[in-house]
């Protein structure tokens, strides 16, 4: 018998404390939430082969950045490409 291995969906909790002075913030309950100190990233088992978070960890060490700041600095460009 083969065993077959599967790809488990990862995700990737970034500190996030900017988001609580930009705007607030709507909990699972539909409340309003008083800060939001993470965001979850949700990465698709399809993705997962592709090694996101990886790269961004060592494209961080070689820009001497972290990941949060790639992945703020990345959906700020993706914002405004979009929204042109």
């Amino acid at each position: 018998m083969t065993e077959k291995k599967t790809k488990k969906a990862e995700t990737v909790e970034v500190a996030v404390p900017q988001i609580a002075q930009a705007a607030p913030a709507v909990d699972q309950g539909g409340t309003i939430a008083e800060r939001l100190d993470k965001m979850s990233i949700y990465i698709p088992k399809t993705r997962i082969d592709q090694n996101p978070v990886g790269r961004l960890v060592a494209l961080g060490e070689k820009l001497d950045r972290s990941v949060n700041y790639l992945v703020v600095d990345a959906v700020l460009q993706y914002l405004e490409r979009e929204e042109k």
